[in-house]
């Protein structure tokens, strides 16, 4: 290629593609085509000419377009789904064509009439992990955007695009398509879990990630692992309202104070830690603040040999819990200590396992299974090796990871009855709720409601625990239980994660309380785009509110996604007590349009 043939500049790049497209082209291939060619005549050419774009290049589904301006491109995108959606009103579910759009604002290269480069690569990844009928933007749109257009932004955070070498801040664009057609005053999920509960009555604390002096990877699992360590601890603790924060990333590295880190939680008390390891020595340094008070409640340093971690993790624990309450230690100090764990040559296994197991990835997980392994063997009489090593074969078997789902759940019985099979006072309760899980897919309700309430009474704070019990409460018939302690199990977490707002989603919808349903099930479907339990449920509320546009609308984007999806596979996967209840969800499924 001749230096002078290449030519730089900047520009608003779009890059959309045909949802389902195979699935669309194997139904009908002379219809889709002949509707795609209609679409293109009579409504997304003229819109791109009337914006002032160019369209570069189209391929079978897809189609690149470039602006010389963001709002133009921005403005056309919206257009172009909006028209579609009134094109699309009388086309049956599974023959309509939706557009997934990716917008960013970026450096290109041109050769001819074609682009190529950089920036071109992150819209057209944008478009791939956008909603069907959506639009997805990257921070530089957003930041042109912000004084030019009034627009509902959601923030995606940041994700990980295929052959992009670093994360890519992604938002998408919550336009007046789907907002006019939201029922009317939905109660709305609130910005913060600190908004989900009062300040509870039991002392309240948060426990913010152990920060790393050394610096460097290797010695992140070290304060990753003592900081989730003393929370495995305080999960246990009754008396205590706990919630965990290990996940706040500004206030690891440096960037939020802990009264910013804490500040929408509903608690009163925080504890921090920083820890620097010597060879075979480890240096804590920690101190518990009372935000209110803006005041230093208790403060310590200690130094240790590394096998002392057990018992470190202990010692913090118990002074930061006699800060606060002496009556958390009478009634619980039987049970969490691990101090009797020490130099059993466990202690890094354990700390190296939760470390892996809290970044929730494939391979992740199965390191952790790995050091659980490790620590049973070195631990054989105590729960928490058999504990965690079924933990995260539920996890496999829950998102199809690492085994066929028949094998995970095969191991997870196996170490789960292990680990319920230890005496109390060397039980983290755990196996308990893991093995009411169990019995819930089998629809022995009565067995999965007793065993998850034992395990809440050893995990009084364990948002996994608080979570499972939620939805077994739900599917028992227990829908108002469930929304509580889907709560809770909400706020303990800090930040909202996409299953247990499907659980409060469907305890809501299942309650009757289907304003509250929508909002929960919305922001579970936002926080993971490949979260179908939430556009499901959020299809069976807005059918059962009588919006019968946006629940076929959801149809649409359903079987878009999963093209075998039927309503009589979803029933047999959903384990309700009462058939009744069951059927209210399915014919609301199918007055959407989804396929029996």
């Amino acid at each position: 290629m001749a230096e002078d043939q290449i030519q730089r500049h900047l520009a608003a790049i779009v890059a959309a593609d045909v949802a389902g497209y195979s699935r669309l082209m194997g139904n009908d291939e002379a219809g889709t085509l002949a509707a795609l060619k209609s679409h293109r005549r009579e409504l997304i050419d003229p819109k791109i000419a009337e914006h002032g774009g160019r369209i570069v290049k189209t391929t079978g589904d897809g189609i690149l377009l470039e602006f010389a301006s963001v709002a133009d491109a921005v403005r056309c995108a919206l257009e172009i789904q909006t028209g579609m959606l009134q094109r699309n009103a009388e086309t049956p579910v599974n023959r309509r064509i939706l557009f997934r759009v990716g917008v960013n604002l970026g450096d290109v290269i041109s050769e001819g009439d074609d682009i190529f480069g950089h920036g071109v690569n992150i819209a057209a990844r944008l478009e791939s992990i956008a909603d069907p009928g959506g639009i997805c933007i990257s921070r530089s749109v957003l930041d042109q955007l912000r004084s030019r257009l009034d627009l509902n932004i959601e923030d995606m955070g940041e994700r990980a695009l295929k052959n992009i070498e670093e994360p890519v801040r992604a938002y998408r664009i919550v336009s007046a398509v789907t907002a006019d057609r939201t029922p009317s005053a939905p109660a709305s999920i609130p910005a913060s879990p600190g908004e989900l509960l009062p300040l509870p009555t039991r002392p309240a604390l948060a426990i913010l990630p152990f920060r790393n002096i050394q610096g460097g990877p290797e010695a992140d699992f070290i304060a990753d692992g003592i900081g989730l360590g003393i929370q495995t601890l305080l999960v246990q603790l009754s008396g205590l309202f706990f919630v965990n924060a290990c996940s706040h990333q500004a206030y690891k590295e440096g960037k939020a104070t802990a009264k910013e880190a804490v500040a929408n939680v509903p608690v009163r008390y925080v504890l921090e830690g920083a820890v620097q390891r010597f060879g075979g020595q480890v240096r804590v340094t920690v101190q518990l603040t009372d935000i209110e008070a803006d005041g230093v409640v208790w403060a310590e340093r200690y130094d240790r040999d590394f096998e002392d971690i057990f018992a470190l993790q202990d010692d913090i624990t118990r002074e930061a819990i006699s800060s606060l309450s002496s009556e958390i230690l009478k009634t619980d100090i039987d049970h969490i200590w691990t101090r009797s764990m020490c130099r059993s040559g466990a202690s890094e296994y354990f700390l190296r396992g939760l470390s892996h197991f809290y970044k929730q990835t494939e391979k992740d997980n199965a390191l952790a299974r790995q050091m659980a392994e490790k620590v049973y063997e070195q631990l054989p009489k105590r729960s928490i090796g058999p504990s965690y090593i079924a933990l995260t074969y539920w996890f496999d078997a829950s998102r199809g990871w690492n085994a066929p789902r028949a094998t995970s759940l095969q191991q997870t019985r196996k170490w789960a009855e292990q680990a319920v099979a230890m005496p109390d006072e060397h039980n983290n309760g755990l196996g308990y709720v893991i093995l009411g899980s169990l019995k819930l897919l089998e629809r022995r309700h009565d067995e999965a409601l007793a065993l998850c309430t034992k395990g809440i009474s050893f995990r009084a704070s364990c948002p996994f625990a608080l979570g499972q019990l939620a939805l077994v409460q739900t599917y028992c018939g227990k829908e108002h239980e469930a929304v509580r302690n889907a709560h809770e199990a909400l706020s303990v977490r800090m930040a909202y994660q996409p299953l247990l707002l499907n659980v409060l989603a469907m305890a809501y919808r299942d309650s009757g309380e289907i304003g509250s349903s929508i909002p929960a099930a919305r922001e579970a479907a936002r926080l993971d785009a490949e979260n179908a339990d939430a556009q499901v449920i959020l299809c069976s509320d807005y059918a059962l509110a009588g919006n019968g546009n946006e629940a076929s609308d959801i149809a649409g984007r359903i079987v878009t996604v999963d093209p075998g999806f039927r309503v009589s596979s979803y029933a047999a996967r959903q384990p309700y007590r009462e058939a009744s209840r069951l059927a209210r969800i399915t014919d609301a499924l199918k007055s959407a349009g989804l396929p029996e």
